[in-house]
């Protein structure tokens, strides 16, 4: 793979009685510095890979959903001074965070809502993304059992501090794809769901392999393996320069 970086896919189903799988990417933030490229602020859209040789990204995933707009974020979204989002949406749970302005915070967190110590935290931050959570700080899933089926794209802590992308093309609820997991040896902290649907997204370029990873419809097994959907917002990494 490639410093700061390590590739796993996950079998859906612990026994391996079903050839889906989930697949993760976890970063090392001492190795890769975290950017959100927005179309409100870059001014287009585009797919994985334009936005990846645009910004000399190694790896992206979508930053959240977005409104019909094809541009605004469903929730809170910031960069520096620029604001996609304003609004702080009461459903969702987590906030990604990196850039700190001040010395002492993490280089990148997730932060849970329901903390008492959230609203001092997101102003010494540069970039803020607001999601949806998929499981609690005391790790009870959140998602209800019974809801429909979909791909999945997902951000991600483990309990080192690492951020891990993580992308499921198999269609599956949102409750399954967070047991699998929790249950799974990532030994994640937290966790917050960023797109669903076919286009969720995620594209990784290394010196050993370039891949993207795209969601599908129901029913559509081929048809969009290797699909790039142009995407509004995105979440990448991009090698830290040697010191």
């Amino acid at each position: 793979m490639a410093k700061g970086l390590d590739l796993a896919e996950i079998p859906i189903n612990a026994n391996r009685s079903s050839s889906g799988k989930i697949t993760a990417l976890r970063i090392s933030p001492a190795d890769y510095e975290f950017l959100l490229l927005m179309r409100s602020k870059e001014g287009d859209s585009f797919t994985p890979e334009q936005w990846a040789a645009r910004y000399h990204l190694t790896a992206l995933i979508n930053a959240s959903m977005y409104l019909p707009d094809n541009s605004k974020s469903t929730g809170y979204m910031r960069d520096k001074q620029h604001t996609n989002n304003g609004f702080i949406h009461n459903s969702f749970g987590s906030f990604f965070v990196a850039n700190p302005m001040r010395k002492g915070l993490p280089v990148v967190d997730i932060i849970d809502r329901h903390q008492k110590e959230h609203k001092k935290l997101l102003p010494s931050y540069a970039t803020v993304i607001q999601n949806y959570r998929l499981f609690s700080e005391s790790r009870t899933p959140l998602w209800p059992e019974k809801a429909s089926e979909t791909s999945i794209a997902a951000v991600a802590k483990d309990v080192d501090g690492n951020i891990v992308f993580i992308h499921c093309r198999t269609p599956m609820t949102v409750r399954k794809f967070t047991d699998r997991l929790l249950e799974s040896a990532l030994n994640l902290e937290s966790a917050m769901y960023v797109e669903g649907g076919p286009e969720a997204s995620m594209f990784l370029k290394t010196s050993k392999l370039s891949r993207t990873w795209a969601g599908r419809y129901i029913g559509d097994f081929w048809n969009t393996e290797n699909k790039q959907w142009v995407l509004p917002n995105v979440l990448g990494i991009r090698a830290k320069s040697k010191s």
